[in-house]
Formats: structure tokens, C-alpha cells, sequence
């Protein structure tokens, strides 16, 4: 039965995602008033179909995908009033990027959906303390999570600045609360003004104005268990399972999975040695070994999440912004794809449809964080200007409209070309998710 039930959860949140992709390359024809004959879920032959409206609506045998045949776009199309070809180049446009529109509207959708699940707790992360600053003599740690600031809750970065800034005005201490891997204490720290040694110099730190000396991060605070392990992940190639909850980590007791990332990469450039990371399994202890040159990003672990209700006003802040870090954390990840270890980390229809299985079992916010994740990814990915990809008719659009002319034909077959290589693409990865998933399952 749970079988059955991870086959419909893929198959729903796969088909909601092609769905509204199609959908919005639908609706945008429709309002353009261009003739839409064909609209479909899937490639290959018609398991079911309907018309409506003058547009024939398909469930197609293979589920990976979907189309929307639209008039006038084909070279041997004719060219009506109501043909893509005879439009304007900006309802064209429309037209080609209302998919990923789509997609970009459902992911706004999702984050919202989450509000009424609740948001991962937010704190601040020391990353590290500046030797000789007023961090370092009171005894704060990297790896310090800061709580509290003069009682009051910090969640990020800019409220410790702000509370550090009204401290120093006001020349006095400021009261930090501090959890140390479920140790919690306090340390009153007046900021002031230091040095630091520079190529040989003394320089003013901070461009000279009142510190406490610690180099910090906005993290979500989550526990060691692991809800997600992707299957081409350095965690998946060292042995380590959705489930599994990380005891120590190089020798060291954890009890965050902040711990699990600070210990691994204390500097966010790659783990110096391999790391021996301690685990429990089903009541069993294990020990795996971590690679030498492990990152945060290559890892490919996502621990369970520490969730909290907001009001209305912050869950609709914390909402966009959770939209602009997906996007920017899309890009970023675009800038590893140039290198080997990002390559390795690409996912293609086997990875994401095990992601979905895993976000499934692991509870409904991580089923919809991992939607909201991939309709977003996709809607971006069709704008890139590759032929085959809604971004590659894009731009010859462009260039069409700049007064480039090319020839139908030719635009024509490098999208058949582009497509040809996509597909090998795809079955290529495909495979080697396969190859990830026997060890990451077996």
C-alpha cells in the first residue's frame, strides 16, 4: 500500500508541475486568440483524449513531459489571423514564456501553502570569532548558535547588527544567549574597537568602528536526522540514508545538524581530510567516511527542520523572501554545473522522482518544499536560451525581431538537433541516477 501511495504522490506532483507549465503556454495562446490544437500530459500515443473548444486535450502513455501544439508555429504551418506567426513579437513572447511563468506563479503559490505549515526556526550561526576581539575573550565559539541578544530573539543577521550598533551607541555590554550543541549560556560583551594583524601591520578591524569580532550566518535550525539524501551525493556515496541520525561527527558529539555542516566544512571551501561521521541506523551504530574536498553543497543532505507558526505580516515577508533565495540558490547552483563536483549533482527524472518519494515519507512540508523546488527549476531552466527549450525559441524570436532573419527550416531542425541532445542528455543521467539510487537503496 505505501508502494502505491509514493507512485500516485510522484505521478500527482510530476503531472501538477507539467501541467500548469502547459497551462501557461495555454492560456496565454488563448488570450492571444492563436488557434491551440492539441494539449497534452506526456509524449507518445493518446491513452485518452477530448476536445473542447476547439482544442484536443490528451493523457499520453509516457508521463515525463507534455506539449502544446500551437498554429502557425511549424515552417509549413499557414499563416492565418489567428496563427502564432501572424501576432505581434510581444504576444509571441507570451506565449513561449507563459510555462514558465506558470511554473514561477506555482512555486509563489507553494511557499504560501507552507505558511500554514510553518517556517524552519531561523538563527544566526557563528561562523567565526576574530582573535583578539571581545567574541574571542568572552569565549564564543564558531559553531555558537546566538539566540538571544538583550533578551530578545535574533533570527538573522541584521537584527545582531542592529542590537550590536544601539549596545555600542549606549557604551554598554550586550547580553548574548548562546546554544553550544544543546549547552545553553549567556555572556555579556561590550563592543569596542580593535585591531588586527594585516601583512604584517596592525589595521583597525571593521573599518574601524565598535565590534564584537564574529563572522555570522542566517541559518535555519534543524536537527541531525536526515530527511533527504540525494542520489549522487557525497553523503549517498559514503553510506549514508534518509533516516539516519548523525551522532558525531570527526570525533566530535553533535547535536544540530548545523554541527553536521560546521564540522564537515568548518570554512565553507571543502573538508581538509576525510571525516569519519557516526550514525544511527534502525538502533545500530555505524561509521562512514566522508571524502577529503566534501562541501556543504555536495554533501546532498537535508536534516529535519525545527518549524514555527508566524504572523500574518512576517509569513508573507518570509514567504517572497523564500522565493528570492530559491532563485538565488538556483543560480548559484548553475555556476557549480561548470565544474565536476556540480556535474555530479545534477538530477534527472529517476533522482527527482526518488526526492519526491523521500520529501513524501519525510512529512507534507518537505513534499511541498521539494514541488516548490522543482516547478520552480523548471520554469527557470525553460528560459535558458538552448534549442528545443522554450528559452530557445525565445531567443530566435529575438533575433527575428532585431531584423536577423533565419530561415524557418533552420530554426526548425536546430530545435529537433537541440531536443536529439537533450533527450541523450536526459538518458545519460537517467542512468547514472540509477547507478545512485543501488546505492543509495541497496
Amino acid at each position: 500500500m505505501h508502494t502505491v501511495a509514493l507512485i500516485l504522490v510522484v505521478a500527482i506532483v510530476l503531472g501538477l508541475v507539467i501541467f500548469v507549465h502547459e497551462a501557461g503556454h495555454l492560456l496565454f495562446a488563448k488570450l492571444a486568440r492563436v488557434e491551440v490544437t492539441d494539449f497534452a500530459l506526456g509524449f507518445g500515443p493518446s491513452l485518452i483524449s477530448a476536445e473542447w473548444r476547439g482544442t484536443r486535450y490528451h493523457i499520453c502513455a509516457f508521463p515525463l513531459g507534455g506539449f502544446v501544439r500551437v498554429s502557425g508555429m511549424e515552417p509549413d504551418d499557414p499563416i492565418t489571423e489567428n496563427s502564432y506567426r501572424a501576432k505581434h513579437p510581444f504576444l509571441r513572447f507570451l506565449i513561449l514564456a507563459g510555462g514558465s511563468m506558470g511554473n514561477i506563479v506555482l512555486a509563489v503559490v507553494l511557499i504560501f501553502v507552507l505558511s500554514f505549515i510553518g517556517f524552519p526556526k531561523s538563527a544566526v550561526l557563528v561562523q567565526g570569532v576574530v582573535p583578539g576581539g571581545p567574541a574571542s575573550e568572552m569565549d564564543i565559539r564558531a559553531g555558537d548558535i546566538i539566540e538571544e541578544v538583550d533578551h530578545q530573539r535574533i533570527t538573522n543577521s541584521l537584527s545582531l547588527a542592529a542590537r550590536i550598533r544601539e549596545a555600542s551607541a549606549q557604551k554598554r555590554a550586550v547580553k548574548i544567549t548562546l546554544d553550544r550543541r544543546g549547552e545553553v549560556f549567556t555572556r555579556e560583551v561590550v563592543p569596542r574597537v580593535f585591531t588586527i594583524e594585516e601583512d604584517g601591520e596592525q589595521v583597525p578591524y571593521n573599518q574601524g568602528r565598535p565590534s564584537l569580532g564574529v563572522m555570522n550566518v542566517q541559518v535555519n535550525k534543524i536537527t541531525p536526522q536526515t530527511a533527504l539524501v540525494t542520489s549522487n551525493s557525497i553523503a549517498a556515496l559514503s553510506g549514508i540514508k534518509p533516516g539516519d541520525r548523525i551522532l558525531s561527527v570527526g570525533g566530535n558529539d553533535v547535536l544540530l545538524g548545523t554541527d553536521v555542516y560546521f564540522l564537515i566544512d568548518p570554512e565553507g571551501e571543502g573538508s581538509l581530510k576525510p571525516v569519519e561521521v557516526t550514525l544511527e541506523r534502525d538502533g545500530k551504530r555505524l561509521t562512514v567516511t566522508v571524502p577529503k574536498g566534501t562541501t556543504l553543497e555536495s554533501l546532498g543532505v537535508i536534516f529535519h527542520m525545527e518549524l514555527e507558526k508566524l504572523p500574518f505580516t512576517e509569513t508573507v515577508t518570509r514567504a517572497l523572501q523564500n522565493v528570492f533565495y530559491t532563485t538565488v540558490a538556483f543560480v548559484y547552483q548553475l555556476r557549480l554545473l561548470a565544474t565536476a563536483e556540480g556535474a555530479k549533482m545534477v538530477s534527472g527524472p529517476l533522482g527527482i522522482m526518488d526526492l519526491i518519494s523521500q520529501s513524501f515519507s519525510a512529512g507534507p512540508y518537505y513534499l511541498i518544499m521539494i514541488t516548490m523546488v522543482i516547478t520552480l527549476n523548471l520554469g527557470l531552466l525553460n528560459l535558458f536560451p538552448i534549442p528545443a527549450l522554450d528559452g530557445g525559441h525565445i531567443l530566435f524570436l529575438f533575433l527575428n525581431t532585431i531584423g536577423i532573419r533565419i530561415d524557418k527550416r533552420k530554426e526548425a531542425l536546430a530545435h529537433k538537433v537541440g531536443f536529439v541532445v537533450l533527450i541523450s542528455l536526459i538518458l545519460l543521467i537517467t542512468f547514472r541516477d540509477a547507478l545512485g539510487l543501488s546505492r543509495l537503496w541497496g
